[in-house]
């Protein structure tokens, strides 16, 4: 909601930093080349002349429209922030029929939202605030304005704008207020801009604004958007960790009432800056000559925190031509280096020397002024990393020691989230704030009815079965047979010749585990190798590729080193188009039964089969699954990976790879890679599919206007192209997993996880969506997350309960685990197409690959 306060002030002038030194462009001109895209004419083999030419001229068809689309947005009317904000939450589509379900079994639940009983039907005004000369710190702000109370009277400030319920005379004045610090006179200027009746919008943002001024009262730091508590911090001095616990709070508008999400959120803090992260990866720059690419690629992307502000940035480039001791232009044309300024402004000193600059753009301003270039430099000494590394994720013991704080079973939860809202009324300074606006908060979290669906049919060869109430098969899949077994014909293993025994006993045990699930593996040419090094790989797989000409490689590797996987699939996914599966020596070794079977089953999906099915009975129906990941090196590009069924048991999959540059919208490749669908889908079954659902994955609350605007409009263009003018019916659905929601089943036992299946689609829904919660998953330890689903448009005119069984079934239908998982299959496997591309491939994979799951 913090956001949504801010994108009132678009006229705010920019805040205040360290300005850009002249030597910025260079940003810009270290953007790598875009990839090019793989047009080998011997490998288009999967698509004929003229659906290639079909094709084409969809995709310049839409590229034609999302131009006038453009043209379109320039010419609206230049409308205030605010509306634009009223205008995203406005219904996006007119759901005609209720879209509560009624399937299942009623549930009782508490969700942790707290009600809001009573609140003052406000009218109140709305000025803009500036200071002179500018100030960027808000609490400082916040002093020179509390300055003039016995003038203003009683209001709220959010840094930019200021809500009071009184009308001030004249609408536009200036005030003098004098700074603590130096005793230099600022002019604050205060200017009317809206009145903000009963019933708008900005109602609530004033409620989280109120919100966040009781949660200040409780000693709370506030860290980017959350707030959190340095006194209740704890030390994992073994790992050089902190955990900050804190809160994710937020007042919204639901279906019957007003509420407040409330969610227990940790903050981990490293106990390193980012100089000292420099440091460490200089110190092996005499035997590692890509020492300053490793720490590139260890900071752009992450989060710092500037010790002097405790405000967090997301870094976006390095800039090694510039350090400390550069300079830059003030305001004023006069010039001072960054030392003079922090030491000037903050009172912190710089010592660690030379260190490129951290670069963070200013999205705030890019925003309010279309300034593209807009950039914030730090100084990597007084930024401290948060969050975790890939490292820190592969450490096993690391990971163990923090869940203890982190995964909160529900009866926890409750009594935090209980703890936090006593804690919220009992406090005098939040006390006084709610009831001077007659706020009155609930302690008691809400209730609300949910279903739980009936557990789903899973179908082997040869018999049904079904998960239970933990939604788990593994005991089932591992003694009958498989769905649909693959032949194998000829497969190989590539190992280091000192592993080669172990790599025999495995083989055997691999066969043994597919025997059990009749999937017959025949016994594979072993190749040893002279050692585990990437070019002693590279060169063998071409070797056995060409004198073998294998259906699947196995790939045995000494340890986990990212570059040596990257260069397998990078060779098998797009040079030479053969499924592969890369292990562990160590899980080699292991020689352990459930190891062997989980890789059978992966080694079975690749070549084409399937493990098991879930009946879905509509027949014609295309189930589309959409995500994107960034290239790993190449921060300005991603991947758009769009995966989708083609039979009516959904066990035959077609997928597509589209690149493109930061800044450039997703909405042709995405409807590029429906018309490849749609080609691939009539050429396999000779008509086109008489459904349509999309479940787009990868989409944040502010982008759902966008995609709704464009990438729904063009995916009908595409359609029609296929269709005609009658096109086709067809769901497009947002899946959201980073979610605060949470649900909780009351027992005899106390509060649990709700069983895998329920479905909430009441009381915390929004009014204006046709949306729903899912629990999908059954977890062992913690508090399970719900996953959101919101229909953004529905021409297929599902019924709500169709709509929910059918996202439930295909949370069945992962095939790399025997068991629920949180979002539609289609949208799993998306996701893992696109990680591998944008970690490994870092270009679009091979096209013959493209009807197999080889990136499982």
């Amino acid at each position: 909601m913090e956001n949504r306060a801010r994108g009132r002030s678009r006229h705010c002038p920019q805040r205040p930093m360290p300005p850009q030194p002249q030597f910025q462009a260079c940003t810009s001109q270290l953007r790598p080349p875009r990839p090019p895209i793989r047009g080998n004419s011997s490998l288009d083999t999967s698509l004929t002349h003229n659906q290639k030419t079909k094709v084409q001229q969809v995709t310049d068809e839409l590229k034609k429209m999302y131009t006038d689309e453009l043209e379109l947005v320039k010419n609206e009317d230049n409308q205030s922030q605010l509306n634009k904000t009223e205008h995203k939450n406005k219904p996006r589509m007119q759901f005609d029929t209720i879209k509560q379900g009624t399937s299942g079994q009623p549930v009782k639940l508490l969700a942790n939202y707290f009600p809001i009983i009573t609140y003052t039907n406000w009218c109140l005004y709305q000025y803009r605030v500036d200071y002179n000369p500018e100030e960027d710190r808000i609490s400082t702000k916040r002093g020179l304005l509390a300055q003039h109370r016995e003038r203003l009277g009683g209001y709220l400030f959010d840094g930019t704008m200021l809500f009071s319920g009184t009308r001030f005379d004249p609408p536009t004045f200036e005030l003098a207020s004098t700074c603590r610090l130096d005793n230099k006179i600022v002019i604050i200027t205060i200017k009317f801009t809206n009145v903000i009746e009963t019933g708008d919008y900005a109602n609530i943002q004033v409620f989280n604004l109120l919100l966040r001024n009781c949660l200040r009262h409780l000693k709370l730091t506030m860290i980017g958007r959350n707030f959190y508590d340095p006194d209740a911090k704890i030390d994992m001095a073994q790992h050089k960790l902190q955990l900050w616990p804190g809160y994710e709070t937020t007042i919204g508008r639901y279906e019957d009432n007003i509420l407040l999400c409330a969610e227990i959120s940790t903050k981990v803090m490293r106990q390193e800056t980012v100089l000292d992260f420099f440091k460490q990866c200089a110190a092996d720059r005499n035997r590692n000559k890509d020492w300053m690419i490793n720490f590139k690629s260890g900071v752009i992307g992450t989060t710092v925190m500037t010790k002097y502000n405790n405000k967090t940035y997301k870094i976006d480039d390095i800039d090694e031509n510039s350090d400390p001791n550069s300079e830059f232009k003030k305001k004023d044309e006069s010039k001072m280096t960054y030392i003079q300024y922090y030491k000037e402004k903050w009172n912190m000193k710089i010592c660690g020397g030379k260190q490129p600059m951290l670069i963070s753009k200013n999205k705030r301003s890019i925003r309010r002024f279309g300034v593209e270039d807009t950039l914030v430099y730090l100084v990597p000494e007084l930024c401290i990393m948060t969050g975790i590394t890939d490292a820190m994720r592969n450490n096993f013991t690391l990971m163990k020691d923090m869940s203890i704080h982190t995964r909160v079973n529900p009866k926890e939860r409750i009594d935090r989230l209980t703890n936090f809202a006593n804690r919220l009324l009992s406090t005098p300074d939040s006390v006084n704030e709610l009831k001077r606006w007659n706020l009155t908060l609930s302690n008691k979290l809400v209730e609300l009815t949910g279903r739980t669906l009936q557990p789903e049919a899973i179908q082997s060869r040869t018999v049904g079965y079904n998960g239970g109430i933990e939604a788990d098969w593994t005991r089932h899949l591992r003694s009958l047979p498989m769905f649909i077994s693959a032949t194998v014909k000829k497969w190989v293993i590539l190992t280091p010749k000192d592993c080669c025994t172990e790599v025999y006993t495995f083989a055997r045990n691999l066969a043994k585990a597919g025997q059990g699930m009749s999937f017959i593996l025949p016994k594979p040419d072993i190749c040893p190798m002279a050692d585990g090094k990437s070019s002693t790989f590279l060169s063998e797989l071409e070797r056995v590729i060409n004198e073998l000409n294998p259906s699947l490689i196995l790939c045995v590797i000494p340890s986990a080193r990212g570059d040596i996987y990257s260069m397998i699939k990078r060779k098998l996914c797009i040079d030479r188009a053969v499924p592969s599966q890369v292990v562990l020596l160590k899980n080699v070794q292991k020689n352990n039964l459930s190891v062997c079977t989980k890789i059978a089953i992966q080694i079975n999906c690749k070549l084409g089969g399937a493990p098991w099915l879930v009946t879905i009975p509509k027949k014609g129906m295309m189930i589309i699954g959409f995500d994107v990941c960034h290239d790993s090196q190449r921060k300005n590009i991603s991947f758009g990976a769009l995966v989708c069924t083609m039979n009516d048991a959904h066990t035959s999959y077609f997928s597509c790879v589209e690149p493109h540059e930061s800044g450039e919208e997703l909405s042709v490749h995405f409807a590029t890679g429906i018309s490849k669908a749609l080609s691939k889908y009539r050429n396999k079954n000779g008509t086109l599919p008489t459904s349509i659902v999309v479940y787009r994955d990868g989409v944040g609350e502010g982008q759902i206007s966008h995609v709704y605007k464009t990438e729904v409009r063009l995916l009908q263009t595409a359609c029609i192209q296929f269709y005609g003018a009658s096109s086709v019916p067809f769901a497009f659905v947002i899946v959201t997993k980073r979610i605060s929601s949470r649900f909780f089943a009351p027992t005899i036992r106390g509060p649990e996880n709700p069983r895998p299946g329920t479905v909430i689609d009441s009381v915390v829904t929004d009014p204006t969506k046709y949306d729903f919660f899912l629990v999908s998953q059954h977890v062992r330890q913690g508090t399970v997350t719900p996953t959101h689903y919101q229909v953004i448009e529905d021409t297929l005119k599902l019924p709500p309960d169709i709509m929910q069984r059918l996202t439930f079934k295909l949370t069945h239908m992962y095939y790399n685990w025997s068991g629920t998982v949180r979002v539609p299959a289609p949208c799993q496997l998306a996701h893992k197409l696109a990680f591998l591309t944008g970690q490994s491939l870092r270009r679009s994979p091979n096209i013959e690959l493209d009807e197999l799951l080889y990136f499982l």
